[in-house]
C-alpha cells in the first residue's frame, strides 16, 4: 500500500508563489510539506528548480492548469518540467469551459485522452480535477470525462470541498470513483461559507468535511498524494496552511 504524502497547493500564497517563490518554498518546508503543486509557469524564474526543492526536502508533487489555456506545446513542456523536477502528476480542470456544456466536456474528453498518453510515454500521469461544475446534474460532466477517456490515460484528482458544494457526498464520491482516484485535493468549509458569493475555505478540520472517512477510504487506494489546497484565506497563507499541516499530523499521523 503507498504511503500517503502530504502536499501544499501554492494557490493560497497568489502572486507571491511567483514573485517570491523561494520564500514561498522555505514557508512550505518550515510547516513539515513534503511537496508541492503549482502551475507550470513558477519555476520559470528559478535558475536551478530541482536544488531549490531538494534543498528544502520538498518534493513537485503535481503540476495544475486549465484544460482550455493549453496546447500540445505547452503540454510538453510541462511534462518536460515534470521528468527534470521528479514529478508524476499533470493535472487539468475547467473541461466544461465557461458555459459547461456537454460540447465542451467531449471536445476537452479527447484533448484530456490526447494529453494523457503523451505523458504515459514519460511516465507521468494526467489526472482531472473537479470543481463544482461537473458535479452538479448528477456529476454529468465527470461522467462524461469518464465516459469519454480511457483509464490508462486519464485518472482523478479529487477536490473535497467542490464535490460537497456541488451537492454529492466526497466520502461516496470517492468511493464510486476509486478506480480512477490517484490523487487528492483537501479542502474544507462550511455550510455558511458555501452559500457566500464567493464561496469561503476553512483550514482543515474547521468545516464540515468528513477527513477521518475520507482518508481511512484513500487508504484503499492507490493515491500517492494527498495536497492540501485553500483558495483563499483571512489570516496569512503560513498560519492557514499550518493549521492545516496540523490537523493532519495530530488526527492522522501524517
Amino acid at each position: 500500500m503507498m504511503r500517503l504524502k502530504i502536499g501544499a497547493q501554492l494557490i493560497i500564497w497568489r502572486q507571491r508563489a511567483e514573485s517570491d517563490l523561494l520564500g514561498v518554498l522555505d514557508e512550505v518546508s518550515s510547516l513539515g510539506y513534503e511537496g508541492i503543486e503549482c502551475k507550470p509557469n513558477v519555476f520559470k524564474a528559478l535558475p536551478d528548480a530541482k536544488k531549490a526543492l531538494t534543498s528544502r526536502n520538498l518534493s513537485l508533487a503535481g503540476l495544475h492548469t486549465g484544460i482550455g489555456s493549453v496546447n500540445r506545446e505547452k503540454v510538453e513542456e510541462a511534462i518536460s518540467t515534470l521528468e527534470n523536477l521528479g514529478g508524476k502528476y499533470l493535472i487539468f480542470s475547467g473541461a466544461g469551459g465557461r458555459e459547461n456544456t456537454d460540447e465542451d466536456y467531449l471536445k476537452n474528453s479527447r484533448r484530456l485522452e490526447e494529453y494523457g498518453r503523451l505523458a504515459r510515454e514519460h511516465g507521468i500521469t494526467v489526472c482531472y480535477h473537479n470543481h463544482w461544475q461537473e458535479i452538479v446534474n448528477d456529476t454529468r460532466g465527470i461522467r462524461l470525462i469518464l465516459e469519454n477517456t480511457d483509464p490508462k490515460h486519464v485518472s482523478l484528482c479529487v477536490d473535497t470541498y467542490w464535490v460537497k458544494y456541488g451537492g454529492e457526498d466526497p466520502l461516496e464520491f470517492i468511493k464510486r470513483h476509486g478506480d480512477r482516484i490517484v490523487y487528492l485535493h483537501l479542502k474544507d468549509g462550511s455550510t455558511e461559507g458555501m452559500r457566500k458569493t464567493p464561496p469561503e475555505f476553512l483550514e482543515l478540520g474547521r468545516g464540515i468535511i468528513d477527513f477521518p472517512a475520507i482518508l481511512e477510504a484513500a487508504e484503499s487506494l492507490n493515491i500517492e498524494w494527498a495536497v492540501v489546497e485553500q483558495d483563499r484565506t483571512n489570516l496569512t497563507p503560513k498560519e492557514s496552511m499550518a493549521i492545516s499541516r496540523r490537523y493532519l499530523k495530530e488526527n492522522f499521523g501524517l
